[in-house]
């Protein structure tokens, strides 16, 4: 039998190692960004111009939050917004150059440390480890609900072998997003 004690303080200390040996807060100069501002970052990069609505729905926001988020990340010039000609109702989303920059910059970066963990890692211990992980969301993620508070919502960009997919997937006998390609290293 585990020690819950003890597997409590190792999960803590597992996530504080994630937050700030791998997956540093994105800045642009001198600020962060708060993690509602990088996750509307991140959404918006994996689902090419969404509509305002759909990003406060994927960050489970209100449309108003949205709006003032949206207004924040157009002044520090990451977001713009755009109008269809056909609609000018709705309202489109985009990153801007230095937005799709300052993503792909952390995420080479968050990429570049992990790879160092693991590499310390014999390749037995690597592939007990992904065991592990997989083993411990399917057992905490037992159904919808759980999946949806918890997913990174990756549209485009979602990888059919996630393992959110593949509990998903064993849950309802379909993929969670219709759309699924591999995902480019």
């Amino acid at each position: 039998m585990v020690d819950l004690e003890l597997l409590d303080l190792t999960l803590k200390l597992f996530l504080q190692t994630l937050q700030k040996e791998i997956y540093e807060p994105l800045t642009q100069g001198e600020d962060s960004l708060t993690p509602v501002q990088e996750s509307c970052l991140r959404f918006i990069y994996y689902h090419q111009t969404p509509l305002a609505k759909e990003v406060a729905d994927g960050l489970q926001i209100s449309n108003a939050a949205v709006t003032k988020l949206i207004d924040r990340l157009e002044r520090k010039g990451l977001v713009v917004r755009e109008y269809p000609k056909n609609d000018r109702r709705q309202v489109t989303l985009a990153l801007t150059e230095a937005g799709l920059k300052l993503l792909e910059t952390a995420r080479f970066q968050s990429r570049k440390r992990l790879a160092a963990i693991m590499n310390r890692l014999d390749p037995e211990t690597q592939v007990s480890f992904m065991a592990g992980l997989k083993a411990f969301l399917t057992a905490a993620l037992v159904n919808t609900e759980q999946l949806d508070r918890v997913c990174l919502r990756c549209g485009r960009g979602h990888v059919t072998d996630c393992p959110g997919n593949i509990i998903y997937r064993g849950l309802t006998g379909e993929n969670r997003f219709h759309q699924i390609k591999e995902e480019e290293d």
